[in-house]
């Protein structure tokens, strides 16, 4: 349903899909994320018979806040709720039964939208899958959707996007019995690299959502700082002045992360 639409914004352009050739379920895939359109475009550029076979996993206190909106999307994209904020044993359970009974997934490992076009880091979860369900994953690389509709904006503006499917990366070696947290770690962070490989993003070695946090903090410090300023003015009540005829800004370092 949503071809129309894909092709009228995105004039979509699939490149890698002798990657998927002889490809069967389960598989996951894993793809950078900077808009809405992620989801249908990389459904829409999948092969028919892998297309009819792939769920996505979407995030539960978003998409399914709403009974409606969560309706929609289960129906348009075959989406199931994810939780996150944290890796739920339930959610774990859900995506690795649809896995186990022979379902491509569609993953974002950053678990949230850029905030700038850059690839942030990948969270584990999608390692501890790969190796419980035995998946190979198929890193995935998308561009122009940012452009297109980040983040905030409610409909896509024309432009030029492209899916790159990479090969895909099998981690047979690994047991989950000796799957610790480095482990894991090292896995994610390889699938990372060839989402970057392939979407040609700078990679920050961060989670997006902690600098989601960091950047409100950040505004939250300038709207202080304006309302200080503003009460210095004639009529107002001065802060301190230091050498030079300055005003230090209040909690200017609070925005700061250190952990």
């Amino acid at each position: 349903m949503f071809r129309p639409l894909i092709r009228h914004y995105a004039h979509p352009e699939v490149i890698g899909l002798e990657n998927l050739a002889g490809q069967r379920p389960p598989l996951i895939l894993a793809a950078n994320h900077s808009s809405h359109m992620d989801t249908p475009l990389i459904l829409n550029s999948l092969p028919k018979e892998l297309r009819r076979k792939t769920v996505v996993a979407a995030a539960s206190d978003y998409f399914f806040s709403s009974r409606w909106r969560g309706f929609f999307v289960s129906v348009a994209l075959g989406a199931v709720p994810m939780d996150r904020q944290a890796t739920s044993k339930q959610t774990m359970d859900v995506v690795g039964q649809l896995l186990a009974d022979e379902w491509c997934l569609i993953l974002y490992p950053e678990g949230s939208r850029t905030l700038d076009g850059r690839l942030y880091r990948g969270k584990t979860g999608i390692a501890r899958l790969a190796l419980s369900a035995g998946a190979p994953i198929v890193p995935v690389g998308v561009t122009g959707t940012y452009q297109s509709m980040p983040a905030g904006r409610a409909w896509p503006v024309p432009g030029h996007a492209q899916v790159r499917f990479g090969k895909p990366l099998r981690f047979d070696r690994y047991r989950l019995g000796v799957a610790d947290q480095l482990v894991l770690r090292a896995i994610t962070d390889q699938v990372m690299y060839e989402i970057m490989m392939l979407s040609g993003q700078v990679y920050i070695d961060e989670y997006v959502t902690r600098a989601k946090v960091r950047q409100s903090r950040a505004e939250a410090d300038s709207e202080a700082d304006a309302d200080t300023e503003a009460d210095a003015e004639p009529g107002g009540e001065a802060g301190p002045a230091l050498p030079g005829g300055t005003d230090e800004a209040p909690g200017a370092m609070s925005g700061q992360d250190t952990s």
